[in-house]
């Protein structure tokens, strides 16, 4: 399946659809400055709920701890919305389909066809956790990956191999 083909697919799914991704990206958190590995790739598979709304299942979580559920999320400066469960970067045209993620392998760095998993640590920065979520015990985990990054996709019963 095509990216453009897979794009088609999700924007057509109109309710909250479970799935597993296989993503190879770039890895955001890296140093590049004297970094022997800045051209690794991090492979991860993430698995989670599409079509859903970030302040809802925050406001769930929320409700879920006994908490006041007052929770309204900010619209991200950086990508618009672009029909059913996609957004798009006006800036570069990426498009990205925003995920709750439930679960996630550990990452694998791969770099020139070898795993530099192990010495890869003390090139990343430490991710910060949103302090939107600060009154949460469980936090909400919400992910944004580029449809470019899927390699593979499982959903609705069926598992597609993603080609540029």
């Amino acid at each position: 399946m095509k990216t453009a083909e897979l794009q088609n697919v999700i924007s057509n799914i109109k309710t909250a659809v479970p799935v597993s991704m296989d993503l190879i990206c770039d890895p955001s958190n890296m140093r590049v400055t004297n970094n022997p590995y800045k051209n690794a790739k991090k492979h991860v598979t993430i698995n989670g709920m599409i079509g859903m709304s970030y302040s809802n299942g925050v406001n769930n979580q929320l409700s879920r701890e006994d908490k006041e559920m007052n929770f309204v999320s900010q619209k991200p400066v950086w990508m618009s919305h672009l029909g059913n469960n996609l957004g798009i970067n006006e800036k570069n045209g990426n498009v990205y389909l925003p995920i709750k993620v439930q679960s996630s392998t550990s990452p694998v760095y791969i770099c020139d066809n070898v795993d530099v998993t192990n010495e890869i640590n003390p090139f990343l920065r430490t991710s910060k956790s949103p302090k939107t979520q600060d009154a949460l015990e469980t936090k909400v985990i919400w992910r944004t990956p580029a449809l470019t990054s899927i390699s593979k996709i499982r959903m609705l019963g069926a598992e597609f191999t993603i080609n540029p």
